[in-house]
């Protein structure tokens, strides 16, 4: 079994932390109020609707990124018709085509925009009306090491939430009412989101110790990085007594399920009413369900 890790250290924050008192590139996507920062193994993605828009590190003092040319097309670049000359592709200057400077984020964005599903874009709506998340896309695996294990199962977001002896780690996983082959089931079968959740359990109960310990580091990065910690500001100060050691911190094994973008006809109707009894039965409290995901915070950071 591989070991979970989150985290980067003390020289990684500092020098983000210096250059977003330049006001430049990194400023203006740590402030972005639509853009959120996950930290990883020694170093950080930031998304967008679920999609990836960049990578970072640190190399040798030296701040370094990647990211796909799919977010750097231009969105307003003038179309025109490519020439072909005795069979071979005449292309125009390449470097017209693409952004050149990631500060541009209005430009990222919108060229995100497109591969940005109902599913995504929905999970993303759901954690930015959460300021408690405070990780997306948490990839546990049995097998393999990284982001990108194959073995590796994702769950969509963990949330900090108080708890009676400290503050707890609540892993979510959300899913469209539209879902329907995971959502429902027929007869006395169980719902494949059911068996979805218990093997997230598991791996929770497997990976506990390294998820406490990481998120301990996670919460003492997101408090100290500038930009970034103004979308924690109403828990600033829990993260910074978890990543002190001072407030107890523990996984909740519970993961729960949220079910989104529906309207009241498909809530009430009488083709989904035992698919949601049956989810009940089986899930109880750990059932959250809102038609709108924008600002879906019950049960997540607001009392069921």
């Amino acid at each position: 079994m591989s070991d979970f890790a989150r985290g980067i250290g003390k020289d990684f924050v500092k020098r983000l932390n210096e250059e977003y008192e330049k006001c430049g590139w990194w400023h203006a996507i740590s402030s972005d109020p639509e853009l959120f920062i996950a930290i990883r193994k020694e170093y950080l993605d930031v998304y967008l609707k679920g999609n990836r828009l960049l990578e970072l590190r640190l190399k040798k003092g030296q701040l370094v990124g990647e990211t796909h040319y799919k977010y750097l097309l231009l969105p307003n670049v003038p179309k025109h018709d490519i020439q072909i000359d005795n069979g071979m592709v005449v292309l125009p200057d390449a470097s017209a085509l693409f952004c050149t400077e990631v500060s541009n984020v209005r430009s990222l964005k919108r060229a995100a925009d497109p591969y940005a599903g109902g599913e995504k874009d929905g999970v993303h709506k759901i954690v930015m009306s959460n300021p408690n998340v405070i990780d997306v896309e948490v990839a546990l695996s049995i097998e393999g090491n990284g982001e990108d294990a194959s073995a590796a199962k994702r769950i969509d977001f963990v949330a900090l939430s108080p708890a009676a002896d400290g503050a707890q780690l609540v892993f979510f996983e959300a899913k469209l009412f539209s879902n329907k082959g995971v959502l429902r089931a027929e007869g006395d079968d169980e719902p494949q989101v059911v068996k979805q959740i218990e093997d997230y359990r598991n791996l929770l109960v497997e990976h506990a110790a390294d998820l406490e310990r990481s998120y301990r580091v996670v919460c003492g990065n997101l408090s100290a990085l500038k930009g970034v910690q103004e979308r924690y500001a109403k828990q600033a100060d829990l993260m910074r007594d978890i990543a002190a050691g001072r407030t107890p911190l523990h996984v909740n094994e519970a993961v729960r399920l949220v079910v989104f973008d529906f309207d009241e006809d498909q809530r009430d109707g009488k083709i989904w009413t035992p698919h949601r009894k049956k989810l009940d039965s089986l899930l109880g409290k750990r059932l959250l369900l809102r038609g709108n995901p924008k600002e879906f915070t019950r049960g997540i950071s607001t009392p069921e």
